[in-house]
């Protein structure tokens, strides 16, 4: 997700569309810092992986004109882990395609060891760079009404800290899935980070329900997946290689605040074959080695 940090500023039509899209009080990035909001300046928005067309998503970088990730000295996570957060009643009472939840395991199941988890392998911090190990933790259902309006920050950041009871694991992203997609915001998904009341630090992604989407729909013609899990693997893979190489939003990212996978949003090869042999379709990465996205199949 394409983001805006102290000292960097959205493009003009992001934040026209951001504006225009979401409400301030449940737009991520827009609630008071505070122990369990995300660690930023209080009011400084942050921007999502937007649907295709949106317009605030940027073409594609040629050779002539690249813009490198740039390190800013924070975290990185060098061995990451996953966990799968299905908030609603309506997970468990059959209203989605059957393949979505076992869909969604066997994603995160076939990430760690993959040859797409190793194109993060270039980044890291001062000390050593980040692995391709990753471990699923499963994933959990929370069978409360989940809002129906889009998460703000604090609210993903919450449940997280709910379902972690208050002791996330530093090294995990809490992928948080919702029944709903919400009105007129323009994203497809996005990851942010805070810290739950007693203080621990968390990472979580928002990952709306895509269905009927066409902004979020990768045109998946091959695997047999569902739209909907099409659409839930290729956002998912976005935000998880984004949430390895900038947690906390100190990490790597360009000059324009674009990080690793803003900057070959919706750029696709062949399929993509996981550590475990599942084959999804999902977008190519950045590698600062290659100058280029890279597919990782």
């Amino acid at each position: 997700m394409t983001r805006s940090h102290s000292g960097r500023i959205l493009a003009t039509l992001g934040l026209a569309l951001l504006a225009a899209c979401a409400d301030q009080s449940t737009a991520p990035g827009n609630t008071p810092v505070a122990a369990t909001t995300q660690g930023v300046k209080a009011g400084v928005p942050i921007g999502q992986f937007w649907q295709q067309g949106a317009a605030a998503l940027k073409g594609p970088e040629t050779q002539a004109r690249v813009s490198l990730l740039i390190y800013h000295n924070g975290p990185v996570i060098k061995t990451s882990k996953t966990q799968a957060i299905f908030w609603g009643p309506q997970w468990t009472s059959g209203s989605f395609p059957a393949d979505v939840v076992p869909g969604i395991d066997q994603f995160y199941a076939g990430w760690g060891g993959s040859r797409y988890n190793a194109l993060n392998t270039e980044y890291g911090d001062a000390t050593s760079k980040i692995t391709s190990a990753s471990t699923y933790l499963g994933h959990v259902f929370d069978g409360t009404a989940a809002p129906t309006g889009a998460l703000s920050t604090s609210a993903a950041v919450a449940e997280g800290c709910k379902i972690s009871v208050r002791n996330p694991d530093v090294n995990a992203i809490y992928v948080i899935y919702t029944p709903t997609y919400p009105n007129g915001v323009g994203y497809c998904a996005w990851h942010s980070w805070g810290n739950c009341s007693n203080g621990k630090a968390i990472q979580v992604a928002y990952e709306p329900n895509p269905s009927g989407v066409a902004g979020c729909d990768p045109a998946d013609a091959t695997t047999g997946h569902s739209q909907m899990l099409a659409s839930l693997g290729n956002t998912s893979a976005h935000e998880v290689a984004e949430a390895e190489t900038d947690p906390r939003g100190t990490g790597w990212y360009d000059r324009q605040g674009n990080e690793n996978a803003d900057k070959c949003a919706w750029q696709f090869a062949g399929l993509v074959t996981l550590n475990n042999g599942s084959a999804w379709k999902i977008q190519k990465n950045w590698s600062n080695l290659s100058r280029g996205c890279l597919q990782g199949s």
